[in-house]
């Protein structure tokens, strides 16, 4: 009897300390775990539907436009920009409303390297910066619409797509959508969506 040993209560109370410490920590590694994955989930969907957006927009540039009005047209919004800027200010999507901001359906953009403030370069007009309720920020520049901050960015590129002549003109359109709150701070920030489509003159 006398090698007979028990287990004190304080043994007991330090092994149950030991196993609530790995219970929690796991389970607070399953949450964030969850968490993160839920908020790049709705990340995403936010996402697509931006990108959905902008191109229902530039698709909606392609109409035939009414004879003798400024609207946005296929051949409207095909004109250099200098001409869409001061005849059909209907052809800008971008918002801002300043002179070579307003490029239609003209070949150009990018949709990387992501242009994280106001671009220059071949991305000016092909750019467009959303609030975190996803509304379009608009102003009489880029500086005034962007004042406030924002949440996502959306870059597009227009491609002239017809390798087999010249008619019927058609446009590749390429939109690709970065959250500044999922980009972080990759090295090289990727977008969460890309949405190409095509179009064509409808004369």
């Amino acid at each position: 009897m006398k090698n007979d040993h028990g287990v004190t209560l304080l043994e007991t109370m330090l092994a149950v300390l030991v196993a609530l410490v790995g219970a929690f920590s796991i389970g607070s590694v399953i949450f964030v775990a969850t968490a993160t994955t839920k908020n790049g989930g709705t990340e995403t969907t936010r996402a697509t539907i931006y990108a959905q957006d902008k191109m229902e927009k530039l698709l909606s540039l392609a109409a035939v436009p009414v004879s003798g009005v400024t609207t946005a047209g296929f051949s409207n919004c095909t004109q250099p920009a200098s001409t869409q800027f001061s005849s059909y200010p209907d052809c800008n999507t971008t918002g801002i409303n300043a002179s070579g901001w307003v490029t239609g359906l003209l070949a150009g953009g990018a949709i990387s390297p992501l242009q994280s403030s106001c671009p220059t370069g071949s991305s000016l007009g092909y750019t467009d910066f959303l609030d975190a309720s996803g509304n379009q920020l608009v102003g009489a520049s880029c500086a005034a619409a962007t004042a406030n901050g924002y949440a996502y960015i959306r870059m597009w590129q227009v491609q002239d797509a017809n390798t087999f002549g010249s008619t019927p003109a058609l446009k590749q359109l390429t939109v690709a959508v970065y959250s500044l709150a999922a980009v972080g701070t990759a090295t090289v920030p990727k977008p969460i969506v890309i949405v190409t489509s095509f179009v064509s003159d409808p004369d």
